[in-house]
């Protein structure tokens, strides 16, 4: 069993650690946004860690009406340039607490005077230690290079967030019953080895989704190609008529991440559209009439809002995991890369 596939499987336990270890800190941050002092949210971050912030975006802005905002990091390593941070918080997201360029934009933050949430699997970080509110992953080492229970950490830390700031405890509750959708997604490995394997000799992926799974729709991007080598680029199912809808023909390797709820149709849609185009569609989905269209069907857990995000995550990354293995490749260890990346 590889690391990752060991690290991925102990969701479960991880999730439950980050709900505990953060209630009291989660309460004070969201205590800061309700103030009426906080009028959006700026975000900070690279990579996995980047890719939940999506996650949040959508999520806090769907719930609470508070605007989050991407900051580019640089706009300060490189540019020296800087926001105007009047009436904002900071969230920096690092897995280690050691990202240079999120560190510079912190400091840099911090001298304009604004408050900062650092989000960290490291108690002991420079981030940890510049942050005047802190959330801690508690997900334990991880030793894989491709980030797995430390992304479940932060989408569940964040999903913590939105509960409490926008007074909806079924977000809470979600978060506190996922483990059992995980485990129901374990039972599906198999399958999902068997779907890796028929795809695995494809050069080229598209990856579709939309709303509150985008972020996740690029963070399973990111895991195909560091993972597998494999050129993979997400899109939004809308954002995808405008223009890539051009790279498709009876070649073409689609996966859809495709939970029921408000964006069923679209997704029904698009997948009508590409199957009379001959793509190849791989479906990660609870909703029949996208699994019918599907060569390859993954049946899914019914989702809520909130968990589909965890619950979807596992699915992508055993895939990834497993069609590494399929492969020949040691998803712990991707050529170029190290678990900790040094940028400006």
């Amino acid at each position: 069993m590889s690391i990752m596939l060991n690290e991925l499987l102990s969701q479960p336990a991880v999730v439950n650690s980050c709900i505990s270890q953060n209630r009291r800190a989660v309460k004070e941050i969201a205590a800061v946004l309700k103030s009426g002092n906080v009028s959006y949210v700026v975000t900070v971050a690279r990579g996995t860690s980047y890719n939940a912030t999506i996650c949040f975006k959508y999520a806090l802005e769907l719930s609470a009406g508070i605007p989050v905002v991407t900051y580019t990091p640089s706009l300060t390593t490189i540019y020296n340039g800087a926001l105007n941070y009047k009436d904002s918080l900071l969230f920096a997201i690092s897995q280690s607490g050691m990202s240079t360029d999120t560190l510079e934009v912190v400091a840099k933050a911090k001298a304009k005077g604004c408050k900062i949430v650092g989000i960290t699997n490291d108690r002991d970080s420079l981030l940890a230690k510049q942050s005047d509110y802190l959330l801690f992953l508690a997900a334990g080492e991880e030793q894989s290079v491709a980030a797995t229970k430390t992304f479940f950490a932060q989408v569940c830390v964040l999903n913590m967030i939105v509960g409490e700031v926008s007074g909806n405890p079924a977000i809470m509750r979600d978060m506190e019953k996922v483990g059992e959708k995980l485990d129901d997604v374990k039972k599906l490995s198999a399958q999902i080895d068997d779907a890796a394997k028929a795809v695995k000799d494809a050069s080229n992926f598209v990856i579709l989704s939309r709303g509150l799974t985008m972020g996740l729709a690029d963070e399973t991007a990111l895991k195909m190609k560091e993972c597998c080598y494999k050129y993979t680029i997400s899109y939004s199912t809308s954002e995808f008529i405008h223009g890539p809808l051009a790279l498709i023909d009876d070649n073409a390797r689609v996966i859809i991440i495709a939970p029921d709820g408000e964006c069923r149709n679209d997704f029904i849609n698009i997948a009508t559209r590409l199957n009379l185009l001959g793509a190849k569609i791989v479906a990660f989905s609870d909703i029949k009439d996208v699994l019918n269209i599907s060569d390859i069907k993954i049946k899914m857990p019914p989702c809520t809002r909130w968990d589909a995000n965890l619950v979807y995550a596992m699915a992508a990354q055993l895939f990834a995991e497993h069609m590494s293995v399929r492969l020949g490749l040691n998803p712990d260890s991707p050529r170029n890369l190290k678990k900790v990346t040094i940028t400006r």
